[in-house]
């Protein structure tokens, strides 16, 4: 389930989806939870962003292992 070759890019993702959670977060501070697609977008973008981080982070832990 991981690539040993692509660990810059596995970095990357993680840059990444702490960005978007960083996004989520603030757009729930400036706007507000109002409804239910916002609660979808908070809801989705926040487990994609998760689900994201952990896979790049394990991927990270087991490419270091084999070197």
């Amino acid at each position: 389930m991981f690539d040993p070759e692509k660990l810059n890019e596995y970095k990357i993702r993680i840059l990444l989806s702490l960005l978007i959670i960083l996004l989520v977060i603030f757009a729930i501070f400036y706007r507000g939870i109002s409804g239910i697609a916002s609660i979808e977008v908070i809801f989705l973008g926040l487990l994609f962003s998760i689900v994201s981080l952990l896979h790049a982070s394990w991927a990270i832990l087991k490419i270091k292992k084999l070197q």
